[in-house]
């Protein structure tokens, strides 16, 4: 009897383990499949033939979002914000480029107008930059890094006049009445207007990026230069005589006119010893400045051949900078254009990223950025080939704290 009730025990046992495991397997397999649309399907890390999926992220909200900074100053900020910001930075490029003819061509022995018309044109022209500057500077976020850059130092530099000519008078002095205020007017003042006007070029970033690059390299040759200089008029001094009235001073002048090719020097070694040196000089200088010259061509005709991809990061980061954007967002910027969420931006979906930053690349050039980027040739540019592109410095701050890897001084 005993037997027969632990057999029945242990069956009921049985079933109700059974029972509770098909439950639970059944549990597992319906919260599984309640999960499975929000998990999606995991594909191969080296495929690219991932699950496509709508992103839920809007594009012109990114770009549509309230800056960080007021609207007047990207106005006066970035001429690529708006129809008005472009027709607006054109036209002070024009009336700029008027006013410096206009103060050269008073400066002439014959002027145009009265000196008192020309003062209170030129106020009125230097009133209105005084406006312009007052309203750029209070429409910045950060006042103190506004005064720091250079662009905004130049804007500072052309309004100083207006000062002199207020405390001077109205009508610009002569040479004789007042020289200094006279020279500053005249001349300091189409010169800094000038200066006003290297924002608007944005291919000079060419030209720093290729003084940047070749930097030591003139540093090497610029102390070669100096060396070659002073050996070559040290040894000059001593072989002219006492005569021909040369100092140590006039010596090295006279090699480092020889050395630059300029040949304007009114002086001239006497000695056939001092002939022959600065014969041997002459060759020295032509084989010398050969080098400088070779390495200033070759690192520009590298950048005018890469000039696309300079062009694109240097108006990306101030195109994002005006609008209040960072480094740290460029991950979110890339998801936002990621349209199928695989990972990568094809060239249709890069070249959507360019036309709507508006940073004055055409659609061809953007075709040939996008080869640039795609470092490896797998048809698409990754998150971090394309933070490394722009931010090279800041990718590696932000993925080195992304993956916890941490440097030793």
């Amino acid at each position: 009897g005993d037997s027969r009730r632990n057999t029945k025990d242990t069956s009921k046992s049985s079933q109700r383990t059974s029972t509770s495991s098909s439950s639970s397997s059944a549990s597992f397999a319906s919260s599984s499949d309640e999960n499975a649309p929000k998990q999606g399907k995991v594909a191969l890390p080296n495929s690219r033939l991932q699950m496509k999926r709508p992103s839920n992220a809007s594009v012109s909200l990114f770009f549509r979002r309230e800056p960080a900074v007021s609207r007047v100053w990207l106005f006066l900020q970035d001429p690529d914000s708006s129809n008005a910001a472009w027709y607006y930075a054109n036209f002070c490029n024009y009336f700029i480029t008027l006013t410096i003819i206009f103060t050269i061509w008073q400066a002439a022995t014959e002027p145009p107008v009265s000196r008192f018309a020309e003062g209170v044109a030129q106020i009125t022209i230097e009133g209105l930059l005084m406006l312009e500057f007052i309203i750029h500077w209070i429409s910045s976020a950060q006042r103190l890094a506004f005064l720091k850059n250079a662009y905004n130092v130049l804007d500072l530099l052309a309004i100083i006049p207006l000062g002199f000519r207020i405390a001077y008078g109205i009508a610009t002095p002569t040479v004789d009445e007042n020289l200094p205020v006279h020279a500053l007017l005249c001349c300091f003042v189409p010169v800094v207007r000038q200066l006003k006007l290297i924002r608007k070029f944005q291919k000079l970033q060419l030209l720093l990026h290729v003084l940047s690059t070749t930097f030591d390299a003139l540093k090497l040759l610029l102390f070669l230069v100096c060396l070659i200089v002073l050996l070559f008029g040290c040894i000059l001094y001593v072989l002219e005589p006492a005569q021909s009235n040369q100092s140590l001073s006039e010596s090295i002048y006279l090699c480092t006119v020889t050395v630059t090719t300029v040949g304007t020097c009114d002086m001239a070694p006497v000695t056939w010893p001092g002939k022959i040196l600065a014969g041997v000089l002459c060759l020295i200088s032509v084989l010398f400045m050969a080098m400088p010259l070779s390495v200033l061509g070759n690192a520009m005709s590298n950048t005018w051949a890469d000039r696309h991809r300079i062009l694109l990061m240097t108006q990306t980061r101030r195109r994002l900078k005006n609008l209040g954007y960072t480094a740290e967002d460029m991950p979110k910027l890339f998801k936002k254009f990621d349209k199928d969420g695989n990972g990568d931006l094809e060239m249709e979906e890069f070249c959507d990223l360019v036309a709507t930053m508006r940073v004055g690349i055409k659609p061809s050039e953007a075709s040939e950025l996008f080869m640039a980027f795609d470092s490896n040739g797998d048809g698409g540019i990754s998150e971090m080939e394309f933070m490394k592109a722009l931010f090279p410095l800041d990718y590696r701050r932000i993925y080195r704290r992304m993956s916890g890897m941490t440097f030793g001084a």
